[in-house]
């Protein structure tokens, strides 16, 4: 030993591992109980033990004869005797790995380490009340049961339905070992052993206690091991018994274990379990300095390129001895529909299910399951791919995107084979500019007020409700549920295209949310205001009429789902709002404002482009000397204006489209104009 060490050993122990009672060491512990006051020298008169669940229980006399027994045991009849003569202890198991303890006996310079089977904590039951509780339904029951058995009315015949249960898929089956009735169940399955209880001091006792020495002395070889190893040896990392914790649904994994894995396996697990990621998102789930070109390479053995994010193949998720829990479709078929789904989406924004259905021939559960792992549903306009376009990523890596159009191009002519499609439908979809970035709507079309015109479309009452994407576009759903604007969505923070704000300059009576600026923006400024303009046609198409207030809380709501490099993420005055919502085109409203609301400009979309426009300006001029109208004043108007005989269903969607109404619905009011709750 060197003499400059500062910590020298002082002495040196002999440390022995007994195992003789590994299987079967309880510690008992008693939180609720000071150590004086043990429980040594009360009588146990029962013990038993459910090994499987680590479950102890106790049964303890308690002196009736004590001036402080309170004479209420005979209440619940729950115990043999007329008197609650007995206090149950029942054992509640400790959080923890329990195999990480054990019990340590220094004897003769000798330490004895013995682990742990389990540690447990010892509290008074309160059973009896319960079954006192249940004895008293029970009793209440039976006496119901025996005043209808009075009656010699004979029953009625009641049809017998048969169900059958569809098959439970995996996320089903983990919720349901995880729930209460499902792990009480399993506890009542395993039956109790009756053992004997043996005090502290009695001659057993102490024998067993002699079996937490070491028996014998094991000569232990040298062996060569490096130091870290050898740590971990001593020390484990924690780790929790499976067979303690319930199933977990097959999404769940900790960032701790999965650095434990090799990139690759990071890579496909958290693909697997995202189904679509960004590479930014990618990068930041990974260990601080993976390599981007290393995650790239492992990106492209499990996943695909759609939209500029990564999709998880096909075959990863549906190998082909699986099937659908739905249909038992095999996994075969599922994956080529699936891939084919994903095509769809490199060719644009936007797909429907019934477009999709007809293509792939799979089931309505098995398309909209494969629909929502990569998009989600909008209202009149069918299921939109889950993020925005990552154009960082695309113009960071052409190489990247240009193998992977040939990917999808080579993709696609195996799809045609496999599933016989028509060269029309190529047609159809094909070379379409896969950089869209999807921000436009789809215009909105409406029937003509004329009495020959065809009849709305209606969706099929047997469909899903809560599937609208098998709704016409053409179907106006109400302006206060359809607006999903308010609701911010789970996007990724990436700054959306500027170039798809409208410009009507050649056309006199259009607005500027009907057609797309060519002319690149000059500077900064340039570009800030073409894209709060882009922002406020989008929001006019989509709700009709807005105000100042309104459209500031949409922006708010923007904000919070871009990035702080968004180019609208600066100060936006008011007057910018006028200018742009000016310079889109629409109305500056002259309207009447119901007695105690506040008032403000209000702006409406009055140009479509549909013969229903001369009807919106009747519409809106109406509010110039009345704060309401009804649907009857309203047809009555424009046929007084414009000698239309305007049509009940179409006077209520144009009504919907720029008015709120109030009670039954027989009066209208301007959007706008009321306070919410009033």
């Amino acid at each position: 030993m060197s003499d400059e060490e500062d910590d020298p050993i002082e002495h040196e122990i002999d440390v022995y591992l007994s195992k003789s009672l590994s299987d079967n060491l309880f510690l008992l512990q008693y939180p609720i109980r000071p150590a004086h006051l043990n429980y040594d020298k009360i009588e146990h008169l029962a013990a038993r033990v459910k090994p499987q669940q680590k479950k102890v229980e106790f049964d303890l006399a308690v002196n009736t004869s004590s001036n402080y027994y309170a004479k209420r045991g005979d209440q619940g009849g729950f115990y043999r005797s007329d008197k609650m003569d007995k206090q149950i202890l029942t054992s509640a198991p400790c959080s923890g790995d329990i195999g990480r303890y054990g019990v340590g006996v220094f004897k003769d310079g000798e330490l004895h380490l013995s682990p742990l089977h389990a540690v447990v904590q010892m509290r008074p039951s309160f059973n009896y009340l319960d079954k006192a509780d249940d004895k008293i339904k029970t009793e209440a029951a039976a006496r119901e049961a025996e005043g209808d058995m009075s009656q010699d009315e004979e029953d009625e015949a009641k049809p017998v339905t048969m169900k059958f249960a569809r098959q439970e898929t995996e996320e089903a089956k983990a919720r349901r070992m995880r729930s209460y009735g499902y792990l009480q169940k399993k506890r009542n399955e395993e039956s109790w052993i009756h053992v004997e209880y043996h005090g502290v001091n009695s001659d057993l006792a102490e024998t067993e206690r002699s079996q937490l020495h070491a028996s014998k002395e094991e000569e232990v070889s040298e062996f060569c091991v490096k130091p870290d190893e050898y740590l971990k040896m001593l020390m484990p990392p924690s780790s929790e018994t499976e067979s303690e914790k319930p199933a977990m649904p097959s999404n769940v994994l900790s960032l701790i274990q999965l650095r434990t894995m090799p990139l690759a396996d990071q890579v496909k697990t958290l693909l697997t379990n995202a189904k679509v990621i960004t590479f930014s998102q990618l990068i930041t789930l990974l260990p601080q300095g993976t390599d981007p070109g290393a995650a790239l390479r492992s990106l492209h053995q499990v996943a695909v390129l759609v939209q500029g994010c990564w999709v998880v193949k096909s075959e990863i998720l549906y190998p082909k001895e699986a099937c659908s829990p739905h249909s038992g479709v095999s996994g075969e078929h599922l994956s080529k529909g699936r891939d084919y789904v994903m095509w769809r989406f490199t060719q644009s924004r936007v797909v429907t299910r019934k477009d999709i259905a007809s293509v792939v021939k799979l089931p309505a559960e098995d398309v909209k399951d494969i629909l929502e792992q990569m998009s989600r549903i909008r209202a009149n306009c069918g299921w939109e791919f889950l993020f925005q376009y990552d154009h960082d990523f695309v113009s960071r890596n052409p190489e990247i995107v240009h193998r992977q159009k040939a990917f999808w191009d080579s993709k696609y002519q195996i799809l045609c084979k496999q599933l016989k499609i028509p060269k029309e439908h190529e047609k159809k979809f094909k070379d379409k500019d896969l950089g869209i970035p999807g921000l436009d709507k789809p215009t909105r079309r409406r029937r003509n007020s004329s009495k020959g015109s065809p009849r709305r479309k209606r969706t099929l009452s047997g469909r899903s409700v809560s599937d609208h994407s098998d709704i016409e576009p053409d179907i106006k759903m109400d302006s206060e549920t359809s607006a999903d604007d308010d609701i911010p969505h789970h996007e990724p923070m990436e700054v959306a295209e500027v170039n798809h704000v409208t410009n009507g300059s050649n056309i006199p009576s259009s607005t500027n949310c009907d057609k797309t600026i060519s002319k690149p923006v000059s500077n900064k400024f340039d570009e800030k205001r073409t894209e709060l303009l882009n922002f406020v046609c989008e929001k006019l198409q989509s709700r009709f009429i807005l105000g100042i207030n309104e459209l500031r809380r949409l922006l708010n709501i923007r904000l919070t789902q871009c990035s702080s490099g968004y180019i609208l993420n600066c100060e936006i005055s008011d007057q910018m709002l006028e200018e742009a919502l000016d310079e889109s085109g629409s109305l500056k409203l002259e309207n009447m404002w119901p007695p105690g609301t506040p008032e403000e400009s209000l702006y409406a979309l009055t140009f479509t482009g549909d013969k229903l426009d001369p009807v919106r300006k009747v519409l809106l001029s109406m509010f110039t000397t009345s704060y309401k109208t009804t649907r009857k004043n309203f047809i009555k108007k424009v046929k007084e204006e414009t000698d239309i005989d305007l049509s009940e269903n179409d006077a209520k969607l144009l009504l919907s489209d720029y008015c709120v109404n109030k009670g039954k619905g027989v009066t209208w009011y301007l959007k706008g104009t009321l306070i919410p709750d009033s």
